[in-house]
């Protein structure tokens, strides 16, 4: 069963990346355990549940493995650039889901960052309601040191710029540079989830009961 998240009648569509080595993990990211699923498959389903439509996940590295293991119909798109930057798989997720209509927003993940229901719903209301161009969560460290947390959501507007961006032009931070960015304390212990090594992976999985 899903639910609208796209206060306003919003079309949100998604952006999941998932095309790079995960050298340090030494395995896909985007299969490893998590709430009792992959952490990609469990991805899929909280955009679906969230209202999420059109959804790409950029697939690289491990492309026949992930094909394989996630046991849901998803429209991946293979990136043959993976290896030359994170942009070039912006690009190709960009690409799939800028085709008309466009949606008027679509959110950006790492699928080693994973989020929730809930956090998608506060970013697109934000959206919706500040008329920004993109809207980024920000959380407090254990210091009091604020930090850009994740995913980011953007207009859909930008999807023409995303699709040009590159990694000498920063990717998405270059695309978003000169833009309103309108950033939203959430305090949800997803937004600063960075699941990049094993140690912060098996601290992530304590911590949430994943």
């Amino acid at each position: 069963m899903t639910s609208d998240a796209t206060g306003g009648g919003l079309d949100v569509a998604a952006i999941v990346l998932a095309a790079g080595a995960s050298s340090r993990m030494g395995r896909a990211k985007a299969l490893l355990p998590w709430q009792g699923s992959t952490l990609l498959a469990h991805e899929i389903e909280v955009l679906r549940e969230a209202g999420v439509g059109r959804i790409a996940v950029v697939i690289g590295m491990h492309a026949q493995q992930i094909r394989r293991a996630v046991p849901v119909a998803m429209p991946f798109v293979f990136n043959p650039r993976w290896a030359q930057g994170r942009s070039t798989s912006l690009v190709a997720g960009a690409r799939i889901v800028n085709r008309e209509p466009r949606p008027d927003a679509v959110l950006i993940e790492n699928v080693d960052q994973p989020t929730t229901v809930e956090v998608i719903r506060t970013l697109v209301e934000a959206l919706r309601s500040s008329g920004a161009d993109a809207v980024q969560p920000v959380y407090r460290d254990g210091d009091g040191v604020e930090h850009g947390g994740h995913p980011v959501l953007i207009s859909g507007a930008l999807l023409p710029e995303l699709i040009e961006a590159r990694e000498v032009t920063e990717g998405l931070r270059g695309v978003l540079a000169k833009k309103r960015v309108e950033r939203v304390r959430i305090d949800d212990p997803t937004v600063g989830l960075d699941l990049d090594t094993r140690e912060a992976y098996e601290t992530a999985k304590a911590a949430l009961g994943a």
